[in-house]
C-alpha cells in the first residue's frame, strides 16, 4: 500500500453541504490516492483523504551487507478513495483524470447520510492515532450509538461490537461498502443507544 511522508499529512476539512455541489466518492487507480488528492486542492476543490499511522519498513541490501530500519508513515484509510465536494462542472472535469476510475453517484436526498459518514471517518482518523484502526468489508453489528463524551467526539454515531472480550467502535461506510473499526475501552465513553 502506498504511503505518505508523515511530515505532509493531508489537510483537515470541515465537511459541510453545498447548495450547488454534491459530496463523492472517487475510487482512484490503484496508489494514485495522494495525486489525485494533490490535484483536487490544486484546483482549490474540497477534498477529503482519510489517512492513518503506519510503520513502513525499509530493506537495503549493499554489497555483502543488509539491514533495515523503519519509519512511521501515513497511509490511506480506504485504499483507492479519496472524497470530493463537486458541482457538475468540476464533475466533467475530474471524470477525464487517469487517476479516476470511477465517481460513486451519492443522490442529494442521500448527501446528509454521507456527510455524516465522512465525519465519521474524520473521528476514526483522530482514532488511529492512539489505537488500531481497520478497514473491513464485512462485519456484523450490534446497537448504534451517539457519543456524548469525551468532547473531541461528541455527536459521532457508530455501533459497538464485541469481538472475543473486545470492543470496537465501527462506522459503516454505505456508499462505499464496507466498515471502519477501532479498538476502545467503552469505560471511557458515555454513549447513548438509538
Amino acid at each position: 500500500m502506498y504511503a505518505y511522508n508523515m511530515k505532509i499529512p493531508p489537510k483537515k476539512i470541515v465537511i459541510t453541504e453545498a447548495e450547488n455541489a454534491l459530496w463523492y466518492p472517487l475510487r482512484t487507480v490503484p496508489r494514485h490516492e495522494m495525486k489525485l488528492y494533490c490535484l483536487l486542492e490544486e484546483k482549490r476543490i474540497p477534498a477529503y483523504l482519510p489517512v492513518m499511522p503506519s510503520i513502513k519498513v525499509h530493506h537495503v541490501h549493499y554489497k555483502s551487507n543488509s539491514y533495515r530500519y523503519e519509519n512511521e508513515v501515513l497511509r490511506p484509510m480506504l485504499p483507492s478513495y479519496v472524497f470530493a465536494r463537486l458541482d457538475s462542472i468540476q464533475r466533467q472535469s475530474i471524470w477525464r483524470n487517469n487517476s479516476v476510475r470511477a465517481i460513486l453517484d451519492v443522490p442529494k436526498i442521500h448527501q446528509e447520510s454521507f456527510i455524516e459518514e465522512l465525519r465519521g471517518l474524520q473521528v476514526m482518523e483522530e482514532l488511529s492515532l492512539h489505537t488500531k484502526v481497520e478497514y473491513k468489508r464485512e462485519i456484523a453489528v450490534n446497537d448504534r450509538f451517539v457519543i456524548e463524551e469525551p468532547p473531541q467526539f461528541e455527536g459521532a454515531y457508530g455501533y459497538l461490537v464485541e469481538r472475543r472480550k473486545r470492543f470496537l467502535w465501527v462506522i459503516k461506510l454505505e456508499i462505499v461498502g464496507g466498515y471502519v473499526t477501532a479498538e476502545i475501552d467503552p469505560r471511557q465513553y458515555k454513549f447513548t443507544k438509538i
